[in-house]
């Protein structure tokens, strides 16, 4: 849908209670964090100790890759519950995972292989007390959870395919990691990166790059939202000074080196494809005032080792932009907190924003 298409239907934001009710936070855990496919991170990041603890809400768990193979276990023992990967220890354990309570010992695949002085303990088996397995796919190099899962991670993803594949996202590398606590409920968060209305006036440097009329929506309606802006005439990347970061990413058309895309992906991502490389938000509830955002970006190996390779050029464009949305995200939290509070109505501007409040009530229904 072009920008002059684009319509909110009327639609207004949400109320206050969406921000601010716990009984309404709790039923985002059951009805949309248990049963989506959630980002934790791409492979390039535990590729060298092929093991990765992660917490998606209060499920503690840890990653495991074996050759090309990502596999997510619960992360405590079968013995008495003690946690069996850390960051701190997660560099040093074997092929063999030991907890260090009682020596239970795991392979990576999940099998107990051994459980000193259990022998004669009755009905006791050893096959029937392996690491505890939850559904894990790995589509375009990253890495998807879903603990009740109706669809395979690659259905999920499909109408984004074609950008994990044109941009080869699962050959990059994690070049650097931004981490944020945002005081502030993550469907702002959200909402505030589905719509530029709010460009001109918060982000200069970014509107001057891609102006917030030039964009298209080429996926307007359901759990994954957004598509291309384009780039100024002047402008090759997002980066400080306009200029590419480094290297052009291989096998895009002129078109795609003309844009750069922005989709979210309900509920844990943004992706946002750049003509050098690839920007993930991932998005972590911490409470229902608190967000933790982890900003990641992804680089071709070609383009790092290349001599005008300047990722600090991306890193500051970023951790401004960044920094400016959070102040208004927390802006609204806070404003939306007031007991008088009433929504307006959407501009056709945040035509996405209410598309997406529209995905996220659909979800609330569920089993309802």
């Amino acid at each position: 849908m072009s920008a002059k298409g684009r319509s909110a239907g009327g639609a207004f934001g949400l109320n206050r209670q969406y921000v601010t009710c716990p009984e309404i936070y709790q039923r985002e855990t059951e009805n949309i964090f248990s049963r989506s496919w959630i980002c934790v991170g791409h492979v390039s990041s535990f590729r060298e100790t092929g093991l990765k603890p992660i917490q998606i809400e209060d499920h503690k768990l840890f990653l495991t890759l074996e050759g090309e193979r990502v596999r997510t276990f619960r992360n405590f023992c079968r013995h008495r519950g003690s946690q069996l990967v850390s960051e701190e220890n997660c560099g040093s354990i074997g092929q063999r995972i030991q907890c260090p309570y009682h020596a239970w010992t795991y392979e990576r695949d999940g099998a107990l292989v051994a459980a000193p002085n259990m022998e004669g303990v009755e009905e006791f088996d050893s096959g029937k007390f392996g690491l505890i397995e939850v559904p894990c796919e790995t589509v375009g190099g990253f890495v998807w959870i879903c603990m009740e899962p109706t669809q395979s991670a690659s259905e999920f993803l499909r109408p984004i395919d074609q950008q994990f594949a044109d941009w080869t996202t699962e050959h990059l590398q994690v070049a650097v990691t931004l981490t944020y606590e945002v005081a502030a409920n993550w469907k702002l968060i959200f909402q505030n990166y589905s719509e530029c209305y709010h460009c001109p006036n918060v982000h200069p440097l970014l509107n001057r790059l891609t102006p917030y009329k030039g964009s298209m929506n080429d996926v307007d309606s359901g759990p994954i939202l957004g598509g291309p802006m384009q780039l100024s005439h002047d402008s090759e990347s997002m980066s400080i000074d306009a200029k590419l970061v480094g290297t052009p990413l291989p096998n895009l058309s002129d078109e795609q080196l003309r844009c750069v895309n922005y989709f979210t992906i309900f509920p844990s991502m943004f992706l946002s494809t750049h003509p050098d490389y690839v920007l993930v938000h991932r998005i972590q509830r911490m409470d229902i005032d608190c967000t933790k955002i982890i900003c990641e970006f992804l680089f071709h190996p070609d383009c790092i080792e290349s001599d005008q390779f300047d990722l600090a050029k991306a890193v500051e464009f970023w951790d401004l932009t960044n920094r400016q949305d959070w102040e208004v995200c927390e802006l609204a939290q806070s404003g939306m907190e007031d007991r008088e509070y009433i929504p307006g109505p959407y501009s056709d501007l945040e035509s996405v924003v209410a598309a997406f409040d529209k995905h996220y009530f659909e979800q609330m229904s569920n089993g309802e």
